[in-house]
């Protein structure tokens, strides 16, 4: 057995065991992988419940990782490639930022609610590789992939993909939970076969260094409210909109579906409520949060010329 990341054999410590899965720290890369390390497919991701949930609501708000890049506000060419976009709401701010926009996300209900909710015509339901085969001229400015690199079974294989389908200087911006956070938010949704890898600062910048990449920057998302509100839902879960948007989505009632939205914004409401006090005392704490944040340039390829008279 190899690292998947650094592919060093024989470097690593076992740090837990979960289900069928060894999880494996790695002290050359400093990664922490999972055994094995296999990603499930776009089947098991369209009918996970980490996910019905989440699409069937189809919530419009971007994400911290997201708000990372737009608030920015810088645009660094035309041409942007996200890469699992998701239901397209980071892409229609990257829209208003001035860029061209593309998406791919192997999720059909999320290419479907991107087009008939947000209005966006260039998403497809096809793999990076997919879509590179297709339009091997086809080169981007800026390539975006939150929350995807720790579902990847080879890292190094998607960063490749990734670096073909940049211009010369061009950009990424990704994102990755925070394995140094002070609270889980994620719980189960952090193990396999839904996450492979886990990420620090130093990892993260490290893998994309070596890969050719100039660090711009890595931001690590401070421990808020919204931190606490995500690590108390996944201790007390009644699982009752969950079975709610089941069952709508069983019977295609949007009458059942429209009760377990109610019922998921009355409970974060009233679990925003309950933690609003405790925000100044978070933000003296100075702890870590659940994301990291990283934007780096794609360094030019330096190459050698050779002079007349000279070896």
């Amino acid at each position: 057995m190899q690292c998947p990341v650094c592919e060093k054999e024989d470097v690593f410590n076992l740090i837990e065991t979960w289900k069928e899965y060894k999880l494996y720290h790695c002290r050359k890369c400093d990664v922490v992988f999972s055994h094995p390390m296999k990603n499930p497919g776009s089947e098991w991701y369209e009918e996970s419940e980490l996910y019905i949930l989440g699409k069937t609501l189809c919530d419009t708000t971007i994400s911290w990782h997201h708000d990372q890049f737009i608030h920015d506000g810088k645009v660094f060419g035309d041409s942007l490639l996200d890469v699992g976009c998701g239901n397209g709401v980071f892409m229609k701010e990257a829209q208003k930022l001035g860029y061209k926009v593309v998406g791919i996300d192997f999720d059909k209900e999320n290419i479907r609610i991107a087009r008939e909710q947000f209005g966006l015509n260039e998403v497809f339901s096809i793999t990076l590789e997919n879509l590179i085969d297709s339009y091997p001229n086809k080169k981007f400015d800026v390539i975006t992939f939150f929350e995807v690199l720790e579902h990847m079974d080879s890292p190094n294989n998607f960063i490749k993909l990734i670096k073909t389908g940049l211009k010369p200087g061009g950009y990424i911006a990704l994102s990755v939970p925070n394995r140094e956070r002070f609270l889980d938010p994620l719980g189960d949704g952090d193990y396999p076969p839904n996450h492979l890898t886990r990420w620090n600062a130093s990892s993260i910048s490290s893998f994309l260094e070596k890969r050719g990449f100039e660090i711009i920057k890595v931001t690590t998302k401070k421990l808020t409210t919204d931190d606490l509100i995500g690590y108390i839902k996944t201790k007390i879960r009644f699982r009752i909109a969950h079975k709610l948007i089941l069952k709508g989505k069983t019977h295609n009632d949007q009458a059942i579906i429209h009760r377990a939205a109610t019922l998921m914004k009355i409970k974060d409401t009233a679990l925003k409520l309950v933690t609003i006090p405790l925000a100044p005392i978070l933000s003296l704490l100075k702890l870590q949060g659940g994301g990291l944040y990283c934007l780096a340039r794609l360094k030019p390829v330096v190459t050698l010329s050779k002079e007349k008279g000279n070896l």
